[in-house]
């Protein structure tokens, strides 16, 4: 993980040195800084790699739709080249929440010692996080079209970290009635991990010279609690897929 937070760092530092060279392009063609800014909206959550085996169904699930802001600087490679390199700063807002109905989930939250026990029942989950976020990558922009595919990486800074687990007192915890007729929510936004990295890919569609339409998806690659708290049987990622229109303020 080292290794991809240096990379991203050098890329992002030899992008910011690239506004002294643009200076290099005529005044004939689109100048090869490109300036700009988006907003959109994520769609997803934090996902499992497949549905778990103690989850015996999905009664809700509910993909946030919160927004995402950035600023973009893109670098043409020559003034002809359909490829170009990537930079942007970002305020990402990710949030989602889903209901399953478990049946002996082993969960280790409920207690002060984390002792593991094992529910059946209906369980909620519910997530609500702001980041800081520095996308880089590159585009190639397809022949004789209006599209452009990306592909790239994004470090994340957690600067609101919040996540609930809820169980239905109904439910049975170690096969007896866990609390009737309550439901008992757990905080564990603490031991989310407040520094994200992924992979991100996705196409642009450019409308006009200044107005475009953008979609990229965004996994995340470390799981999103600390190593150190197991607090469910599977492991949970980041997976959004942001849409939105982006506007590029210069020539």
């Amino acid at each position: 993980m080292k290794m991809i937070r240096t990379l991203l760092l050098s890329l992002s530092l030899g992008l910011l040195a690239l506004p002294a060279r643009a200076a290099e392009t005529g005044d004939e063609q689109p100048s090869r800084l490109g300036v700009g800014v988006h907003l959109g909206f994520n769609i997803g959550g934090a996902l499992p790699p497949s549905v778990p085996k103690p989850v015996k169904k999905v009664t809700a699930f509910m993909p946030g739709g919160t927004p995402n802001v950035g600023l973009d600087l893109s670098y043409r490679l020559t003034p002809a080249s359909p490829f170009s390199l990537l930079l942007g700063l970002e305020y990402d807002i990710r949030s989602f929440s889903t209901t399953v109905q478990a049946e002996d989930m082993p969960i280790r939250y409920q207690s002060e010692d984390f002792k593991e026990q094992h529910y059946t029942g209906y369980q909620r989950v519910e997530m609500d996080t702001r980041y800081v976020v520095v996308p880089v990558g590159v585009s190639y922009a397809l022949p004789n079209s209006s599209f452009r595919l990306m592909a790239g990486g994004y470090y994340a800074h957690a600067l609101k970290r919040k996540f609930t687990a809820k169980l239905d007192g109904d439910g049975l915890m170690d096969g007896r009635v866990y609390q009737e007729g309550a439901v008992l929510a757990f905080s564990l936004g603490d031991f989310l991990v407040r520094n994200d990295v992924g992979v991100r890919f996705g196409a642009d569609y450019q409308i006009d010279p200044h107005w475009g339409l953008t979609a990229r998806m965004n996994v995340g690659l470390p799981k999103i609690f600390d190593k150190s708290f197991e607090v469910m049987p599977y492991s949970l990622r980041h997976v959004f897929l942001n849409l939105g229109v982006s506007y590029r303020i210069n020539r």
